[in-house]
């Protein structure tokens, strides 16, 4: 009886913090900011190695 009490009773951990607070909207603009971030260096890469085909030709 006891084991299965302290099984019962057992909390799986938080994945979320309870100090701190962020809107599903935040999230979202926080978001589309990393991935324009991204296609941004993407696309500054790919210029980059266009311009060096100039440089070096």
């Amino acid at each position: 009886m006891d084991i299965k009490k302290k099984i019962g009773s057992f909390l799986p951990p938080n994945f979320y913090s309870n100090e701190m607070i962020i809107t599903k909207k935040s999230l979202n603009e926080n978001q589309l900011k990393y991935t324009y971030q991204k296609q941004l260096i993407s696309d500054l890469d790919y210029k980059h190695k266009e311009w060096s085909k100039f440089v070096d030709g």
